[in-house]
């Protein structure tokens, strides 16, 4: 069978259709046919266009409107749609945003209706990349490292340089050298577990949906694929986790984000170091899936394959489908933030003001 497309050798060896994820083939075809004549009858109350340039690197916005059309009851999704027709706007599109890019964006967003919402416009997008990020976080009561660092930190405080604008980005751990053209440190922090490896926790936040995904766990400090020795699935959200991620996004005015996270070693309270806009949704690693499953999978149905209890104990593709509601219908229920005080307090419609239309 040397020769054929991947898709076709798999459905010719048996491998059961509804056990090959995205791919190009003809399974995929006649799914985005399907998906396209149900987008034209307007069979689901929501169109989502995910705005997405074609300079981003990783493409994550096709198998992204794939399986929201594959799995969602209440949306059809494009990539690329167009704007002047959709229910609801996503920017999602490879961060920090060029000028090329940005240029770009705006051409599309003059051409939303008026009154349409827009996840995650362009005036926030980026908001993770601005240099005061973390100290805008801090002060709003989210437990993020220090980055405002000076001459007293030199050769002594441990620190983390991380590539400014990269996805992957370099990181480099060591003592404060004072400041790198090109980086940014931010104070380190020790994610030993009592097994002694490091872990870095992910977890969505979509709206006022927190989702998380999944623990990686690495024999280096640098917690990620490349220094992997297992993950740890649905794992459990503390209430603190959750309204610290909350609050993330309404700090920021994020609509959607997926937030990296490592627990002290000693206290196991949470330490926020990464806000992705643009993260990897369709499954990086695959080891502990089931053998025969084929293709790319969105990280959503996880839990599904895997046969675990959902977060929240409802299907996560539910959860996505309530919390994309809320967001086209209108500013959504009050999301937390910070009182001058420290303490939290409920604030309404802050995050959508800079996402809707006209």
């Amino acid at each position: 069978m040397r020769g054929l497309p991947d898709q076709l050798r798999w459905l010719l060896t048996g491998t059961p259709p509804s056990r090959i994820g995205f791919s190009p083939g003809p399974l995929t075809d006649l799914r985005k046919r399907r998906h396209a004549a149900g987008l034209a009858a307007r069979s689901r109350p929501v169109r989502l266009c995910l705005l997405e340039h074609d300079t981003s690197t990783m493409y994550f916005a096709e198998p992204t409107a794939f399986w929201i059309n594959e799995r969602s009851r209440v949306c059809w999704a494009e990539r690329n749609g167009p704007p002047e027709r959709a229910d609801l706007v996503w920017v999602f599109t490879q961060d920090p945003l060029t000028p090329e890019v940005r240029t770009w964006l705006d051409a599309q967003l003059r051409r939303v209706r008026p009154g349409v919402r827009v996840l995650n416009p362009p005036a926030v997008h980026d908001a993770y990349h601005d240099p005061d990020c973390f100290p805008r976080l801090a002060d709003a009561g989210v437990r993020v490292p220090r980055t405002e660092l000076g001459p007293a930190d030199v050769g002594v405080t441990p620190v983390v340089y991380k590539a400014a604008g990269e996805q992957a980005a370099r990181k480099d751990l060591c003592v404060y050298d004072g400041p790198r053209p090109g980086f940014r440190a931010a104070v380190a922090y020790d994610s030993r577990g009592a097994d002694g490896r490091y872990r870095r926790y992910r977890a969505f936040v979509l709206g006022d949906r927190v989702l998380p995904e999944d623990v990686i766990v690495a024999d280096h400090w640098n917690a990620s694929l490349r220094h992997l020795v297992a993950v740890e699935r649905n794992y459990v959200l503390t209430e603190l986790e959750r309204r610290q991620l909350l609050l993330i996004n309404s700090t920021l005015g994020l609509d959607f984000s997926c937030v990296d996270y490592l627990r002290e070693r000693d206290t196991g309270a949470p330490v926020f170091h990464d806000v992705n806009v643009y993260p990897t949704v369709v499954g990086a690693w695959q080891g502990d899936m089931p053998a025969r499953d084929r293709g790319r999978w969105h990280v959503f149905d996880n839990c599904d394959r895997l046969g675990l209890a959902p977060p929240g104990g409802r299907p996560v593709w539910r959860q996505f489908d309530d919390a994309l509601l809320r967001l086209a219908a209108g500013p959504g229920p009050a999301l937390p933030v910070a009182s001058a005080g420290g303490h939290t307090r409920k604030e309404t419609g802050a995050p959508s003001a800079p996402g809707r239309a006209g």
